[in-house]
């Protein structure tokens, strides 16, 4: 018989189910009256019936599975209390039959079920089975035949007042992690299919593995839809297993060229899961035992990897290394297989359930930091391309937009769209006379004067030097763009550029066939205007 033993089980064992009696007798709901039934386990062969005596006495039931044969002796005192007979420590049991028998051997009760039964459950998510039988002396024969157990199967007994209160915490565990993990495993298929990523998409696949095994193991599939396929309480777990380790590898970023020790472990850690998973499928019988084993070779290599990398100082692998701890301190709990010592109603399900959903929120908190770094980066991403672009379409000196922008526009000029090309006159005695910073404020001051002053006329662009560009979507504020361009110089030389002056020309969509006729009219009509002032041709 193969036990999982490793990563410190016992010890952090004895911790979890001290926490269990400390949460359990706060709530005086759960507290203690169940009775562990002292008997005899017997090995049968496959054609045992009862009321045969059985032989082949062990101590416990194989977790390789078998046909085993349960026997203890009771008393009932009390005739009016109904009495509860059910498992601890194990809810994956593939079909029971208990045979109930009075002091002189006959049978008086009985009642049958499992996950491969297709008997009603007496008790929602529970294989408790109730009695009713008058004060006296009886025996109880078990019959159990399962493929596999995930922890011992050990009968016991209970008043059915106090059953029904002692399953609640169990029951609530069970619905509301199986409610999480079928949400998060919604939310995950979704960004899975939006993203194209394997980290979210191995995430999903390890999340709906668990719902699969969680909800069989512990009779929300057989209870709630009549699905009676015992392997679905082990299998899905071997397939989590390697989704598990890939979405850990590529969560921490570890590739070949960056961590090779790592990323061959990584390697080797697959393969020997793959051997686990062929051993599974060529003997059902250890299916649970390769599934345990791969559960601790998964937690192992995701808690070496985040040790690795959070003391590299990757930030996503300290709050990964949180839930990797927690995953793995419950879960090895989970696969140890061992008798929860005094806890009846809470199985070894419950409690690899439990981790499962632990681990499932943590890194939902993982995630979401990471997808808060990635949006981060993107606006900041976002914010150095805005200036990037503020800088390729605007110009440095006036912060209008340039000759790249003028392009970009005449482009989309429409139909009854105008352009208005100017160019300034005497910069050049400025720059000559006082310096070019002077000429420069001549600039910019013509700039902010005449771009305020168009308001919604147009948009003003600086094509280089002393060159500007007015366009406007319609011609009818032609009259309107002249007016400012007139106000403009007015307000300039009376404000410290008396010899400030423009030439300005004009043309229209309709007048020409393509952009670059326009510009070459609008440049046309602009020289004329220059000759008509008679403007010396300083610039």
């Amino acid at each position: 018989m193969m036990r999982f033993q490793q990563f410190g089980a016992g010890q952090s064992q004895y911790l979890f189910i001290t926490a269990l009696w400390l949460l359990l007798f706060l709530f005086p709901a759960t507290s203690f009256a169940q009775q562990q039934l002292t008997g005899q386990w017997y090995e049968v062969k496959s054609d045992w019936q009862f009321p045969e005596p059985p032989v082949d006495n062990i101590e416990t039931p194989y977790l390789t599975g078998g046909h085993f044969v349960f026997r203890a002796s009771f008393d009932i005192t009390n005739g009016n209390e109904t009495i509860v007979i059910d498992f601890k420590n194990a809810s994956v049991l593939g079909r029971f039959h208990h045979y109930i028998s009075d002091s002189t051997g006959n049978l008086v009760a009985e009642a049958r079920g499992g996950i491969e039964s297709d008997a009603e459950n007496t008790f929602f998510l529970r294989h408790g089975r109730e009695f009713k039988l008058p004060p006296g002396e009886y025996q109880l024969t078990t019959e159990l035949v399962s493929t596999y157990f995930i922890a011992e199967p050990q009968p016991y007994m209970d008043t059915l007042s106090h059953y029904r209160k002692a399953i609640k915490w169990g029951t609530v565990i069970t619905l509301v992690s199986i409610g999480i993990l079928i949400s998060l495993g919604v939310y995950y298929t979704i960004l899975a299919y939006v993203r194209k990523r394997i980290t979210e998409t191995m995430y999903a696949i390890f999340i709906w593995m668990n719902v699969l095994f969680n909800g069989t193991s512990l009779l929300i599939t057989p209870d709630l839809f009549g699905i009676h396929w015992f392997f679905l309480a082990g299998a899905p777990i071997l397939i989590s297993n390697i989704a598990y380790l890939l979405f850990a590898k590529h969560l921490l970023q570890i590739r070949a060229n960056t961590h090779p020790i790592l990323n061959n472990l990584a390697k080797l850690i697959l393969a020997m899961l793959g051997v686990l998973l062929v051993v599974a499928l060529f003997n059902k019988h250890l299916i649970l035992e390769c599934a345990r084993y791969g559960v601790g070779l998964m937690m192992l290599y995701g808690l070496i990897a985040a040790l690795v990398r959070a003391f590299e100082g990757y930030k996503i692998a300290y709050f990964y290394l949180v839930a990797i701890a927690a995953f793995f301190i419950i879960g090895s709990i989970a696969i140890s297989s061992k008798d929860l010592v005094g806890v009846y109603t809470i199985y070894i399900e419950h409690i690899g359930l439990l981790a499962v959903t632990v681990e499932v929120l943590l890194i939902g908190l993982v995630l979401g930091y990471q997808f808060a770094e990635i949006y981060q980066e993107k606006e900041s991403n976002l914010s150095l391309i805005q200036h990037s672009l503020q800088i390729a379409h605007h110009d440095a000196l006036t912060g209008l937009p340039n000759r790249y922008a003028l392009d970009l526009t005449l482009e989309k000029l429409p139909a009854n769209g105008m352009i208005t090309l100017l160019d300034m006159d005497n910069l050049k005695i400025y720059n000559d006379t006082y310096g070019h910073q002077k000429g420069d404020e001549m600039l910019q001051m013509f700039a902010n004067i005449l771009s305020s002053k168009l308001g919604e006329l147009g948009v003003l662009h600086r094509m280089g030097g002393d060159e500007f560009a007015i366009t406007s979507e319609s011609i009818d504020h032609a009259k309107k763009i002249e007016q400012v361009i007139t106000e403009t110089i007015s307000y300039m030389q009376q404000n410290g550029f008396e010899k400030a002056g423009v030439s300005h020309g004009s043309a229209y969509m309709i007048e020409t066939l393509n952009v670059d006729d326009l510009r070459m009219l609008a440049d046309e009509r602009m020289y004329q205007h220059k000759r008509r002032n008679n403007t010396p041709q300083w610039a």
